[in-house]
């Protein structure tokens, strides 16, 4: 009775095999990390270093002679502010720039006083810092990096998540001011490409990887138990992933989802399974711990009883 709800799923949704499930899960876990490893490079841009806060940098200014009549050459240290500071021009943001795109600012900057100023940056110290990430990746380790990276980018040099790993990332910062952690999506960042929610990384930064959350579905279905949430998921594609009501005993109408509460409570929330089939209701997105439970029909489980007994009977030979 709930094959129409099994298959209006889509994805992993659409059915449940407990042979094939564990290599399920590893093959998604696996095609997740390749969409990370994608975003990670697309939002690497052009692929250059990246100019960060420390880098020594050094800048030949062509036009400007030393005394001794060669180019003058400076070299000025990235404040932690991101800013360097040159003759005549003074304070520049370099922050985030490549060589190239400082090159070009300079430009710019030196038009004031040079008509077409002739310069180059070299990078002569890449300052390097650490970056942890823990949890519930391949790889979990203390991070040495140069320049500046990106969430998305250090999650690759990790290895990736895990076969447990949830779709979740707590990103944890120290400031002056306070210690506090930034929730982020990956399924947002990867699959929907909001790049917003790939923040360039900081000096002991932690990035923590937590296990998957999971949800229960009890009662009259196929394969009663705890499943992993992965992704979205709404009430029919967790019943479609515990293999489905049992057509012969359940009682649809009784379906409930038992929701934790703050205090530890639980709320049951009805679930109207006819009306999510005709698309008059919408199919419930479930949390992290909901329970499902799916009870056995009175008149179902009797009737079943009494055709077991008579199968008996008929089977029987004296």
């Amino acid at each position: 009775m709930l094959a129409v709800v099994s298959g209006c799923s889509t994805g992993k949704y659409a059915s449940y095999d407990p042979a094939t499930a564990e290599e399920d899960v590893a093959e998604n876990a696996e095609v997740f990390n390749q969409q990370l490893a994608l975003a990670a490079s697309q939002n690497a841009g052009d692929g250059q270093y990246r100019i960060g806060p420390a880098d020594l940098l050094e800048v030949t200014l062509f036009d400007i002679e030393s005394r001794d009549g060669i180019p003058q050459v400076v070299s000025s240290r990235v404040s932690s502010a991101g800013i360097i500071t040159l003759p005549h021009v003074g304070r520049v943001p370099a922050d985030g720039l490549t060589p190239i795109e400082l090159e070009h600012r300079l430009k710019e900057s030196y038009k004031r006083f040079i008509h077409d100023p002739q310069l180059t940056i070299f990078v002569r110290e890449y300052h390097s810092y650490q970056v942890a990430v823990v949890g519930y990746v391949k790889k979990p380790d203390v991070l040495q990096l140069k320049g500046r990276r990106t969430l998305l980018e250090a999650l690759a040099l990790a290895g990736g998540l895990n076969n447990e790993a949830g779709r979740t990332v707590r990103l944890i910062r120290e400031t002056p001011e306070q210690v506090y952690t930034e929730i982020i999506d990956l399924d947002k960042l990867t699959k929907l490409g909001n790049l917003d929610l790939n923040p360039a990384l900081l000096p002991n930064d932690v990035i923590n990887v937590p296990k998957a959350g999971v949800f229960y579905v009890e009662g009259s279905v196929s394969k009663a138990g705890a499943f992993p949430l992965l992704q979205a998921t709404t009430v029919s594609q967790a019943i479609a992933t515990a293999g489905g009501a049992d057509s012969t005993l359940a009682n649809e109408r009784g379906m409930t989802v038992y929701r934790k509460r703050a205090d530890g409570q639980r709320d049951a929330i009805p679930v109207n399974i006819a009306g999510i089939r005709k698309g008059t209701v919408e199919d419930m997105r479930i949390v992290e711990d909901d329970v499902i439970v799916i009870p056995i029909s009175g008149p179902k489980w009797m009737f079943d009883r009494v055709l077991t007994a008579v199968r008996v009977g008929i089977n029987y030979r004296p």
